[in-house]
């Protein structure tokens, strides 16, 4: 099989890797911290330097978030000292990046226990990157991303969000709406072991062991970090449990004096019982409550056992860099990750289809007929369900070359990144035959019913001819990118960075869909090409050494999702690349006790579609408008106060209408304060105004929610304890709206109050 065969080549790699671990490297930069008692705790020199420089002042060292006076766009850095202490022990990268200004998002499981999506700037998740140490990875139909399934809390040593495309040596596919750049954490030169233990509400728990070996001096100084994470939970909503493991190992160690490699994988694994398409409807809602989700009724669809998810994912890179003299330096990160997601589902847990609706009448080939299943074949009590994979594996390398020219830096270098996948739904009988075995979490694959053996004692094994397939596919892509900057300094003051960069992207699909009967594994694949030269200016300019004002000109690329090549019409498709033009003005200011910065921002958006069952429809343009600051004070006694918010505009340029999950505004602020061994946090967060669907439709506005968070810390020396309390007033607000159709549109709610107790132990 292709994917066994992929898998295998891909363990080789990673397994030979780690055999020259011993050769790698990573040797820590030497800086100067100025005001700041801690390093930043990653190890990549750029997120360093940038660190360094956003955090130059007391105020914006103990603030949440806060930009650099060498920023080129609106950014938000956040580090480990505020992940540490503020964001939830089972939290993902989501919870980190909200505190941000322009972004939103809840996960009403809890925090880390589900998929949770951002919004950034009216921006939807896929329509911008999400990186892990500059390597961008997401989903193969589309870049989206599923929070909770690569990197967890433990293994953010600092995240940036950045609000515009960059520059463009900013690699990844969808350069477009920003980014959000997580960075794996620093190894240490010293040795260092840290066992922590989390407690908390919907009888949850968390086991995390962090190791640092320090530098060995027999292996050429050697140095590795491996942080192990193990953790269950009932959820906040009803049976929707979840239970998941995640192992990382990152390897440094000097090759020479200007010659260092790295090397990092990471693993995770999630099980979990939660329907393919969660929320509840208004009806279930007055029922059971706003934590409904899930049942112990084996007669509805909304039955657990008939509900769950199992993900594996991998993520890897083995990166060398070095100095090759008279002012050229280069690094070469090659990488690959891996998703898995196996699917059991009902159909439809909304009660819009009845028990009995399952199946098609004799003749009818669902393959090729618009009509939906009538038919239980004989069964009155027949639940329809449906067995979902998705699978692909990434690989790719990246080059940069730097040549230092004296009054600037030229930076040049590529990528070049390919992918395979494979996708299928069958359906089947859930509450008669089930095709898995459920006696572990890991389980097995069992021969998958047919719709014409429904009710058969003899199940016969699903394949892509059998009219239980509603689609099996094939698709596979090779990317190319290439880039230039050139980082002119003509003055100490001013930095100008024109950049350009090409981007080639090749797309093919194979397979059998219902939407698009044509395609055959036989057949020729179906292949789609997308081409464009990207533009970007900026610059900034020092006020003085710690006032900057800055202004970015960028242009932005997105290839159409998968979906818009399996299309029955392809006459009425229009799977157009999307593109933005990003202007941005904005000024950064870092004093000894308030760190501020304020910006403005235009994005024309062109080519935004959307799809059904037959064709992609290009919506036209979309104008993102609004402007955002961010403001903290620091207090001799130990306070910090901040302020953060925005004001946010996104509207179609033909009915002037706002688009819809995209809020009119943020606000964020409160206090962290310090003293001794006593730490506190108190932060507000509030989403403002939005609707659920384009063009502002009154059924569907969201009405604007906020969440208080409260954490304690205290420092005994080797033990350390932290007590977080989330959604402090137990607010429920809608939070998102998934339009079905009255009365089957589902609905979602801020989690409810949670607890979580945390102690730590440093040897």
């Amino acid at each position: 099989m292709i994917t066994t065969k992929r898998r295998a080549g891909r363990y080789s790699l990673l397994a030979s890797s780690t055999l020259i671990a011993g050769l790698m490297a990573g040797a820590a930069m030497a800086q100067d911290a100025g005001l700041i008692t801690d390093q930043p705790d990653v190890s990549d020199n750029t997120i360093k330097t940038i660190i360094i420089k956003a955090e130059g002042s007391k105020a914006a060292a103990t603030a949440p978030t806060k930009a650099s006076v060498d920023a080129t766009q609106p950014q938000s850095i956040i580090s480990r000292p505020y992940i540490d202490l503020v964001v939830p022990e089972t939290g993902d990268f989501t919870n980190v990046a909200l505190i941000a200004p322009s972004v939103s998002g809840t996960q009403g499981n809890g925090a880390g226990y589900g998929d949770a999506k951002l919004v950034l700037r009216g921006f939807q998740d896929a329509e911008y990157n999400v990186t892990y140490d500059g390597i961008a990875y997401g989903d193969t139909n589309d870049p989206s991303h599923h929070s909770n399934t690569f990197f967890p809390n433990s293994t953010i040593g600092a995240l940036v969000v950045d609000r515009g495309p960059g520059a463009a040596g900013d690699l990844g596919q969808a350069n477009f709406g920003g980014a959000i750049h997580m960075f794996s954490n620093k190894v240490s030169d010293d040795f260092g072991f840290t066992q922590k233990v989390s407690l908390g509400s919907f009888n949850s728990w968390q086991v995390l062991s962090v190791l640092q070996t320090g530098r060995i001096k027999s292996l050429h100084g050697l140095k590795l970090f491996l942080n192990l994470q193990e953790r269950s939970t009932d959820g906040a909503l009803s049976y929707f449990r979840l239970k998941s493991d995640n192992q990382e190992i990152k390897a440094e160690l000097p090759i020479s004096d200007n010659w260092n490699m790295t090397f990092l994988f990471t693993h995770n694994m999630n099980f979990s019982y939660s329907p393919d398409n969660d929320g509840a409807t208004l009806a279930q809602v007055a029922m059971y409550g706003k934590d409904f989700s899930m049942s112990n009724d084996p007669s509805s669809p909304t039955y657990y056992k008939y509900n769950r998810i199992l993900k594996h994912t991998n993520f890897g890179y083995v990166r060398l860099n070095g100095d090759l003299g008279n002012g050229w330096t280069v690094e070469n990160t090659a990488y690959t990750y891996f998703y898995s997601n196996k699917t059991l589902s009902a159909l439809d847990t909304t009660g819009g289809t009845a028990p009995g609706t399952y199946g098609y009448a004799a003749g009818v080939d669902p393959l090729t007929s618009t009509a939906k299943p009538t038919i239980a074949n004989g069964n009155p009590t027949a639940l329809s369900g449906y067995d979902k994979f998705n699978y692909y594996d990434v690989h790719g390398d990246i080059l940069r070359v730097n040549k230092d020219v004296g009054f600037g830096i030229l930076k040049m270098g590529g990528l070049v990144e390919t992918s395979d996948t494979l996708r299928h739904r069958y359906d089947y009988v859930i509450n008669q035959n089930d095709p898995y075995d459920t006696s572990t979490p890991d389980y097995r694959e069992k021969p998958c019913v047919t719709i014409e053996t429904a009710a058969s004692a003899t199940p016969v094994k699903c394949n892509p001819d059998d009219r239980s397939v509603q689609y099996d596919e094939r698709s596979w892509w090779t990317q190319y990118q290439l880039f230039a900057d050139f980082v002119w300094t003509p003055t100490d003051r001013l930095t100008i960075t024109p950049g350009l960069k090409s981007v080639d992207f090749e797309r093919n699909n194979a397979g059998k869909s219902k939407s698009k009967p044509s395609l055959t594994y036989a057949a020729t694949p179906e292949t789609a090409t997308f081409k464009k030269t990207l533009q970007f200016l900026t610059v900034n300019y020092k006020l003085e050494k710690n006032w900057s004002v800055y202004g970015q000109y960028a242009t932005g690329f997105l290839i159409p999702p998968l979906k818009a090549l399996y299309v029955n019409d392809l006459a009425n498709s229009d799977p157009k690349p999307q593109t933005s033009t990003n202007y941005q003005l904005g000024t950064v200011y870092n004093g000894s006790r308030v760190s501020v910065d304020a910006d403005i921002y235009q994005i024309d958006f062109k080519n935004k579609f959307t799809c059904n069952n037959n064709y992609c429809t290009n919506q036209g343009g979309v104008q993102y408008k609004g402007a955002e600051g961010q403001i903290a004070y620091a207090f001799d006694f130990g306070l910090t106060a901040f302020l953060n918010g925005s004001v946010n505009s996104a509207k179609d340029n033909d009915s002037g209408l706002t688009i819809g999950q995209a809020p009119k505004s943020t606000l964020g602020f409160g206090g962290i304060y310090r003293k001794g061994p006593l730490k506190l946090a108190l932060t507000y967060k509030n989403v403002g105004e939005q609707w659920a669907d384009d063009d502002e439709p009154a059924d569907y506005k969201i009405k604007a929610y906020d969440t208080t968070n409260l954490v304690v810390s205290y420092d005994f020396g080797r033990i350390t304890t932290k007590l977080g309390v989330d959604n402090l007033f137990d607010n429920r607000a809608i939070t998102k709206i998934d339009i079905n159709g009255a009365p089957y549109d589902q609905y979602h709610f801020q989690a409810p109050q949670n607890v979580m107790l945390t102690v730590a132990a440093k040897f």
